[in-house]
């Protein structure tokens, strides 16, 4: 019988994920349905990269909405595995709860009903003392999922980045139109940039009939970053590097910072949006915690032992940057 596969999220991630699982066919095909409230516009796009197969794999999306628990149930019931992509960048706390506590724990819900295994996407950061609704509600809805599904295995990426990303893309947009790439702080918090296929292929993996890899992530929290670790300056040079373009690199306090979040995050979301708590998050280094590989088998060596390798983004940077 082949397995199900339901991406609850479909955005940028969902969109590797699901390409993915189905163009790979090993021994274990697997169906992929997309779950999101409006999830068309990715299954069109998914669609596109797909032989006809593959495409015959990917089910109608259903319609649901992760804060309302008997839409989740219906869409989830007859999963085999269970993908959460739960997660916002902007909003007020009580979106921040409502969505990344409250929804992840309504889709762990619907996913232990189920009987599915559960994938859960945090990030690395997720802390339940932290000020930042975004890394609070993360550890809170890690704490839910985990509560609900004891054999959940929940990932924390550093950075995602590739084509289309809101990160790298989003600073070679401003390098556009900005006369100086600011840094705050000296711009000395470090980053480790994961390739969002990298990310995607090791949820591919533990998404298979795997019973000695299951045992190894059940339960587990898997912290992701790249081969590289760079300086919030460095991410800068990158950018500029890569869009052939010259910007001197500014660093701005702290402070500042604050005071242009306060009034930016007021406005419409657009590519100058800057908040109070991302400016707080700026503080703080993005990169993985040797101590989780005591707790968990480390990303690449999942990745390593079948046949994958990391991607640089040194190797990925150069195939879009040029073009944004």
């Amino acid at each position: 019988m082949v397995a199900k596969v339901v991406i609850c999220g479909a955005g940028f991630l969902g969109s590797s994920v699901a390409k993915l699982i189905l163009s790979t066919a090993n021994n274990a095909p697997r169906r992929v349905q997309l779950l999101s409230r409006k999830p068309s516009t990715t299954q069109d796009a998914i669609s596109k990269d797909l032989n006809p197969t593959d495409l015959e794999r990917l089910e109608k999306p259903a319609d649901a909405d992760i804060t309302k628990p008997d839409t989740l149930s219906a869409a989830i019931k007859d999963a085999d595995v269970v993908v959460s992509l739960v997660g916002i960048m902007h909003g007020s706390m009580e979106d921040f709860e409502r969505i990344q506590w409250r929804g992840a724990e309504n889709v762990a819900r619907a996913a232990r009903d189920a009987r599915a295994k559960l994938i859960h996407i945090s990030a690395i950061g997720a802390d339940t003392s932290s000020n930042v609704p975004y890394e609070r509600t993360k550890a809170l809805g890690e704490d839910a999922v985990l509560s609900l599904c004891p054999d959940a295995t929940v990932i924390r990426p550093s950075i995602l980045f590739g084509p289309g990303d809101g990160f790298f893309g989003r600073f070679a947009q401003l390098s556009k139109v900005l006369p100086v790439m600011p840094v705050f702080g000296g711009g000395k918090s470090r980053f480790q940039p994961v390739y969002v296929e990298d990310v995607a292929r090791l949820v591919e993996i533990i998404s298979r009939r795997d019973i000695a890899l299951r045992s190894a992530v059940d339960g587990k929290t898997i912290e992701v970053g790249g081969p590289d670790v760079f300086s919030y300056r460095e991410i800068m040079e990158l950018v500029l590097r890569y869009t052939n373009r010259k910007r001197p690199i500014v660093s701005v306090p702290y402070g500042i910072g604050t005071m242009q979040g306060f009034f930016l995050e007021r406005l419409p979301t657009n590519m100058f949006t800057l908040t109070r708590a991302q400016v707080e998050q700026l503080k703080k280094d993005n990169i993985v915690n040797p101590a989780t590989f005591d707790r968990s088998p480390p990303f690449e060596d999942i990745l390593q032992k079948e046949g994958y390798g990391l991607h640089s983004v040194h190797d990925i940077l150069p195939t879009y940057l040029f073009d944004v």
